[in-house]
């Protein structure tokens, strides 16, 4: 279903909301419906930099589902290391470490990932020592998570992420939104309501699939 016949839909029963508006309230839906069901999972996939411990997560991802770093699941740490080689440290920390490790852990800092080795005595900063520094390596990384689908842009042709069965749901809620709006018409708000929340059920039932797609993590420069 296409984001016209979307938007064909919602006019139906709000001849006065205009494309734009529409597009909004759309996005705001699939929004909300993908947050609900989890329904969306993708794979995100970006090679480390040498000596760089923290990259940017695309704004799509919900929740990360596990991480890959040469093909191998690599464990989420529990706490953060007490000292930050990083990208933050100037020159001293644009340079790798001379020691590579294979033990490697994930956590989040910021809203940012975070990847580290570790090894014994790794980094030092006044007098404290950390047995953790950032990734010494190139590596492919690989995220799994929980995603927003891509909004709606000017293209009336765009397809929503959505398998195709659930889309339908997404102008069952504006159309809801938009009898409850200055209380216009609260029995039908409850009847496109209920049609929405309908298809969110089905949409966590679905959730537990493998439906993957494919997009890119955005790496932090400093």
């Amino acid at each position: 279903m296409k984001q016209l016949e979307l938007i064909e839909l919602v006019q139906q029963h709000h001849p006065a909301m205009r494309e734009t508006e529409i597009r909004k309230a759309l996005n705001r839906a699939q929004n909300d419906y993908c947050a609900r069901t989890e329904l969306i999972k993708e794979t995100y996939v970006q090679n480390s930099i040498a000596g760089h411990r923290y990259y940017n997560l695309d704004d799509n991802i919900l929740k990360i589902i596990s991480i890959q770093i040469n093909d191998l699941d690599i464990p989420r740490l529990q706490g953060n290391p007490i000292i930050d080689d990083d990208e933050f440290d100037g020159a001293e920390g644009l340079t790798a470490g001379s020691t590579s490790s294979n033990e490697r852990y994930w956590y989040i800092r910021n809203n940012q990932l975070a990847l580290v080795e570790k090894v014994k005595n790794a980094v030092s900063r006044d007098d404290k020592i950390s047995d953790y520094q950032s990734i010494s390596e190139v590596k492919e990384i690989r995220i799994y998570a929980i995603s927003q689908g891509t909004d709606f842009g000017d293209d009336l042709a765009q397809d929503s992420d959505l398998p195709l069965q659930f889309r339908e749901g997404l102008s069952h809620k504006v159309i809801a939104d938009g009898y409850l709006i200055n209380n216009i018409n609260i029995e039908a708000h409850k009847v496109f309501y209920t049609k929405y929340m309908d298809s969110v059920k089905e949409g966590r039932k679905f959730a537990r699939s493998n439906y993957t797609q494919t997009g890119n993590i955005r790496q932090t420069h400093f």
